[in-house]
């Protein structure tokens, strides 16, 4: 044999052997394993031969893929013997943009262990588990071309409108700048108001400085005047003497108001005025009522009461000072402590509010309640039973000669906080006011049919007065600021 076909067997030959060893390694998976077949509705991506994973690891690989008459796809796997797949578990395709594809086999989660397998070989297709189809890039193409198609329509809409819209956007800055430039001149004069009223009320302490700090000190004295004699009326209740005297004052208490109802009764014809009147009327009929009271209080003490048309059996007053009741003259400390007894009495009964405020100019103003004027404002209120649950304010307040009623009834839920309503300058409305120590705030809602509403704040300068300052009509075109002392007793 010559020499060249020597070279030319060994070359068929290496060839053949060449040949024989990727046919053994190509089909060593087959042949060492078992055969296992999914189903796909499409197999986009998937090629023969591509590796088999099963939770990350490779256990074969992809031995076939078979065409079926309705156009899905039997994927054949050639697995490993020892690898066996766990029912219910997933099968994806998983074709990358750039690379080698493989499908993935995930095993259910959660299963109790062991897990039930497949059984080895090609089952039916009605038998055989249904692949899942991940997203291709074409489907993300498709998706994203009816997404952009949306976007266009929506930029038509967008730019069909934008001209309307840009106008009303125009128009709510526009609205926005007014608020603005209105805000900001409300703001400039609300401040100067307040800098007015405070170099108002500076120049006004100032040059009452030295008549409040007097009358402060004479009014101090006089409350630890009061106080001490607190201390000792418990010593003089048990006193026959006193007997005598409590009497006599009850009969000149009833003197005192029969004289009051007659002088209001006078008064009752120098005003026209029908509200005048009306209030006059009012006050006649209180002024009865404490006289009926204090006669009653004297018949309970023993006495007789000289106010005729009272009782039914009134003694007449005597005319001669022999005629008058005997009593042992009491000694001034006795007097003392009775007159602070007294004052005790008075002061759990009724408790005087003095208002004396300055109220500001206001020229548009035309209501009564609102008067043009400014100056002085002086109003007084008393309350009865002041400490008691249920208390009742009267008084009258005179707004620069605009006189007006105080009628309500109130109630008091701590010592701090209460509420109440009645009549609030003459017109239906309701109240409240906190104090603390003195310092609060207090408010006044009243006129049905134009509620106004008034806020005050009050700050302690002794235990018997306050300085105040707020509003008048606080939510009306016509709010009033006004500040003063307010004494109370």
């Amino acid at each position: 044999m010559s020499k060249q076909a020597q070279v030319g067997l060994f070359t068929i030959v290496a060839l053949l052997l060449l040949f024989g060893i990727f046919y053994v390694l190509e089909n060593l998976s087959s042949r060492s394993g078992y055969e296992f077949a999914v189903h796909f509705d499409s197999a986009a991506g998937l090629q023969s031969g591509a590796g088999v994973l099963f939770s990350g690891v490779q256990v074969g690989s992809v031995a076939r893929i078979d065409l079926l008459p309705d156009g899905s796809v039997d994927v054949v796997l050639a697995i490993r013997r020892d690898i066996g797949i766990p029912r219910r578990s997933r099968f994806l395709i998983q074709a990358p943009l750039t690379g080698l594809s493989s499908l993935l086999i995930i095993p259910p989660r959660g299963a109790p262990l062991p897990y039930a397998t497949f059984p080895p070989g090609v089952v039916p297709v009605t038998q055989q588990p249904h692949g899942e189809n991940v997203a291709t890039v074409q489907d993300l193409l498709q998706q994203g071309q009816g997404e952009i198609r949306r976007l266009d329509t929506i930029l038509a809409v967008l730019e069909q409108r934008e001209p309307r819209l840009l106008a009303e956007l125009q128009d709510v800055l526009g609205n926005v700048n007014g608020m603005t430039v209105s805000l900001r001149g409300s703001l400039g004069e609300a401040g100067q108001n307040i800098a007015a009223m405070a170099a108002t009320l500076n120049s006004t302490a100032s040059l009452d400085a030295p008549k409040l700090n007097a009358m402060m000190t004479q009014l101090s004295a006089a409350s630890v005047e009061l106080r001490a004699s607190m201390a000792s009326v418990e010593s003089l209740a048990t006193d026959p003497r006193l007997h005598a005297d409590v009497i006599a004052t009850t009969e000149n208490i009833a003197l005192a108001t029969k004289t009051l109802a007659e002088a209001a009764s006078d008064l009752r014809t120098v005003t026209s005025d029908p509200r005048t009147q009306a209030q006059i009327r009012d006050t006649i009929a209180n002024l009865d009522a404490t006289m009926q009271r204090a006669a009653s209080l004297l018949g309970r003490l023993g006495g007789k009461s000289h106010v005729n048309g009272v009782d039914i059996d009134v003694t007449p007053p005597p005319e001669t000072p022999s005629s008058q009741p005997s009593s042992q003259p009491l000694s001034s400390g006795m007097r003392f402590l009775l007159g602070g007894s007294l004052a005790s009495l008075a002061h759990d009964l009724i408790e005087l509010q003095l208002r004396v405020g300055y109220l500001e100019t206001e020229h548009t103003c035309c209501s009564p309640l609102y008067p043009p004027q400014n100056g002085l404002e002086t109003d007084l209120n008393a309350v009865f039973l002041p400490h008691a649950s249920t208390s009742l304010m009267l008084g009258a307040n005179e707004a620069a000669g605009y006189t007006s009623l105080n009628l309500a009834a109130l109630r008091n839920f701590t010592p701090n906080f209460s509420v109440g309503g009645g009549l609030l300058y003459s017109r239906l409305g309701v109240l409240g006011s906190y104090n603390a120590s003195g310092n609060g705030v207090s408010a006044w809602l009243y006129d049905p049919s134009h509620p106004a509403l008034d806020l005050y704040g009050n700050v302690r300068v002794a235990p018997w007065a306050q300085v105040y300052f707020g509003e008048r009509a606080l939510n009306q075109a016509q709010r009033r600021s006004e500040y003063g002392v307010l004494f109370h007793y």
